[in-house]
């Protein structure tokens, strides 16, 4: 279960159902996901969420995908906090801490919002996945679409490093190079995906790709629930 409500332009707040959607009708302004956050809060608890796995869908009543059949979960997040002394120092805090998401599954921060983008690919009915990426974000998207048996297609500039691109091929993605700045291969990546129906993350699919990014931050959720429990 799921308490999203609907999409929502963030320039000229029109509101949209939760749909295949990146920008406005009206102003082409980027849309966001808007939650039902009285109605969560009625619904479970701090000290009941704390006995949950120890992974992003921990919180899957504040994430947009609708059936837990659909989640997608090679257990990225909940990585660790490290306590920087040095750095604190030099900045003058006695408690600086750095969340390190390199324990994250391929190394990457990049887990999270594809965890989300290829679970709510699934749940659209997709069977190819894929993104436009300059490394981290290629072997995160092929990750999630091995685990969630679904195609992988990965747009990068033909002058990528070899070692940024094996990763990727391991779990069997198929690589697409192109000449070009990563702009151009965003385009035409966008292109190619409208054309074949592939859901590419960081693309046609990034407005619930964003909502796994966001749980880097324990505001997230320690505002509404108190709890005190770094994600």
């Amino acid at each position: 279960m799921t308490f999203a409500k609907n999409l929502r332009c963030k320039e000229c707040g029109i509101d949209y159902p939760l749909e295949k959607r990146t920008a406005c009708d009206e102003c082409f302004g980027a849309v966001g996901v808007i939650y039902d956050y009285k109605a969560a809060c009625k619904t479970f608890t701090a000290a009941e969420i704390n006995k949950r796995e120890k992974s992003i869908w921990r919180y899957r009543e504040l994430l947009p995908v609708h059936e837990i059949k659909n989640q997608v979960d090679f257990h990225a997040g909940f990585t660790p906090l490290r306590k920087c002394k040095g750095l604190g120092k030099l900045f003058g805090l006695k408690n600086l801490y750095l969340k390190d998401d390199t324990t994250n599954p391929t190394g990457s921060f990049k887990d999270r919002p594809v965890t989300i983008a290829v679970s709510k690919a699934l749940e659209w009915g997709y069977s190819t996945v894929g993104c436009a990426s300059t490394g981290n974000l290629a072997g995160a998207t092929s990750a999630a679409a091995a685990k969630a048996g679904l195609d992988c297609n990965v747009f990068v500039p033909s002058q990528l490093d070899d070692g940024k691109i094996i990763p990727t091929l391991v779990y069997g993605a198929n690589i697409i190079a192109i000449d070009g700045t990563y702009d151009q291969i965003n385009r035409i990546a966008n292109l190619v995906a409208e054309k074949k129906d592939w859901a590419l993350v960081n693309i046609n699919v990034r407005p619930y790709y964003v909502e796994g990014s966001k749980q880097l931050h324990s505001r997230f959720v320690n505002s509404w629930i108190g709890n005190s429990q770094i994600i």
